[in-house]
């Protein structure tokens, strides 16, 4: 008897959402000066069908402490949206990466103060 199974879900080549190379840049260039303040340490890349994630770590034991996500919606048709989340918290959402980016730029003039 044949099996049945779902392919709602499943991965298919090239429908996999990722960082370009300018977004990737802006993202490192944040990363890269935090990392060589000693306030993060380690970071790793994910993708599925309908995100991608950009996670930063404090240490390499822990959870992540921001999680940088572009989400594109199924129909391709509409924009991506960028957003910027902490310990299961958005802390900001938006249409353009580098306004997504100043929740950390806002952090640095906190601690400035």
């Amino acid at each position: 008897m044949a099996q049945f199974f779902s392919l709602y879900g499943r991965w298919y080549p090239g429908q996999k959402v990722t960082f370009n190379k300018h977004e990737l840049s802006q993202i490192l260039s944040i990363y890269g000066l935090r990392v060589q303040r000693g306030e993060w340490r380690d970071y790793a890349l994910d993708s599925t069908y309908d995100t991608a994630m950009f996670s930063i770590f404090r240490s390499s034991n822990e959870k992540p402490a921001f999680v940088v996500a572009k989400t594109v919606p199924r129909n391709h048709k509409k924009q991506a949206k960028f957003s910027v989340s902490s310990e299961n918290k958005t802390l900001i959402q938006s249409n353009s990466l580098m306004e997504a980016l100043t929740v950390f730029h806002e952090k640095d003039k906190e601690k400035k103060k």
